[in-house]
This record gives C-alpha cells, structure tokens and sequence, in this order.
C-alpha cells in the first residue's frame, strides 16, 4: 500500500467517524433547544458539518475514480466543502457569541 493510498484512508476513516459522531447530536438538540430559533440554528449547524463531512467523503473516493471526468469536478467539490466550513465556522461563531450574550445578562 502506497503512502497516499494510507493518507487517503485516514482522511476516510477520521470524516466517517465524524459523521457517525454527529448523528446522535440531531436527537439532542430538538430535546436540548431552549427556543425554536436557537433549535434552527443548532439544526442549520449539524447540517452543515454533516453534509461537509459526506462531500469530504465522496471527494477522497472521487480523486481515486479512473474517470478524468471526476477528476476534473473534485476541485468544484473541494470549493464547495470550503464553503461549508466557513459556514460552520459562521455559524459556531454566532451561536457561541449569543451563549456569551446571554451568559453575561444573569
């Protein structure tokens, strides 16, 4: 096995086992929400770093595809799962900063 063959099954392994991580998360946060609004945001959150964590692993198997046509839409996909973490690191952001609002108001 070649060391991009090991590398490329570490990245595999470490967002599969994010993923799994995150699914128990989506039950508690319905249960755990104090408001509809904060509940949206914690659901909008979750979602987010789910589905970067689906693309980053479609996009570890797509840049092995023997397909040239694959390879040519890995850097859209590889865009597109940067997007999703600035927009998870928004949204950690916002919802970190009204916990520090609120916290300071008691």
């Amino acid at each position: 096995m070649t060391i991009y063959s090991v590398i490329q099954l570490l990245i595999f392994s470490g967002l599969l086992f994010n993923t799994v991580h995150l699914m128990p998360a989506f039950g508690r946060l319905i249960k755990g929400a104090e408001s509809a609004l904060q509940s949206g945001y914690l659901c909008a959150l979750l979602t987010m770093r789910l589905a970067r964590n689906i693309l980053g692993l479609i996009l570890v198997t797509a840049s092995t595809a023997p397909n040239p046509e694959i390879h040519a839409l890995v850097p859209k996909g590889i865009l597109l799962f940067l997007i999703f973490a600035v927009l998870s690191a928004a949204l950690t952001h916002y919802l970190e900063r009204v916990r520090v609002e609120e916290g300071a108001r008691f």
